[in-house]
């Protein structure tokens, strides 16, 4: 009775790996862009890779996509060509406001109402005043030199967490301040609450690219964590699975929230 099933099952195996072979030419790379695109498609009609951009693209396409985006008044910060959380958020702005599907990809039909001439302008004020947790004001406007922050924080993303980690090998909380300020050159001191304590300048509110502080997150006193606040309400930190972007209006945070400083 056993000896039908084994031919049966090789065949099966055989003939699963001789398709995967067959096909591969004609996926390859593109099947994750194409999970991305009907929500920015509208359409059956399948995307390739290079029509989206998305987290993680860099280079002319991101810089083109920016300028864009800035002539409409949606990107008010340095086109760096990285496309990182603040231009999703702007993509994500974009989109709303011409009544798109809302995922923060840029796609043919993003693209396309980008360049229309018939696309609204963004009214909204580049100030905003965030009241979850302690209430805590934070402004959304920055600095070339506040985007090159962000840019090297964002360069960091996806690092592992490790204690006592310094390097892009692997991360921990203040070793990550450490090297974002490191790619900008900055030095500043190795600790939380020596940054909180000797770095920097104190501000009332948090703006893209400052610093942001907490204590009572470990059992130590003072300011015991902190992370690179990257405007819409949202930080970039070492958490324990890594460099991680997180949302800053969370109650954890907010009820851990000490202060904010600008280090330039």
């Amino acid at each position: 009775m056993t000896n039908p099933v084994h031919p049966f099952r090789k065949y099966v195996v055989s003939t699963a790996i001789v398709t995967s072979l067959a096909l591969t030419p004609l996926v390859g790379s593109s099947v994750s862009a194409q999970s991305n695109a009907p929500s920015d498609n509208g359409s059956s009609v399948q995307v390739s890779e290079s029509n989206l951009l998305t987290i993680g693209d860099r280079g002319q396409a991101v810089s083109s996509l920016q300028s864009e985006l800035a002539s409409h008044g949606y990107y008010n910060y340095n086109v760096d060509g990285v496309y990182g959380p603040i231009t999703k958020s702007a993509v994500a702005s974009f989109q709303s406001s011409q009544g798109l599907a809302v995922d923060g990809i840029a796609g043919p039909n993003t693209k396309s109402a980008l360049s229309s001439g018939s696309a609204s302008a963004s009214t909204s004020s580049e100030q905003e005043t965030v009241t979850t947790g302690t209430s805590a004001s934070v402004s959304t406007s920055g600095s070339a030199a506040d985007s090159e922050i962000v840019a090297a924080a964002e360069n960091l993303v996806g690092i592992p967490y490790e204690y006592g980690g310094t390097t892009r090998a692997a991360l921990d909380s203040s070793g990550f301040i450490n090297e974002t300020f490191e790619q900008v050159g900055k030095d500043v001191e190795r600790t939380h609450s020596g940054i909180w304590a000797a770095n920097g300048t104190h501000v009332s509110s948090p703006s893209v690219g400052d610093v942001v502080f907490f204590e009572g997150t470990y059992d130590t006193a003072g300011a015991s964590h902190s992370g690179i606040y990257i405007g819409d309400n949202k930080m970039i930190h070492a958490g324990s699975s890594g460099v991680e972007v997180s949302n800053f209006g969370l109650d954890y945070w907010q009820n851990h929230y000490i202060g904010a400083k600008s280090i330039q």
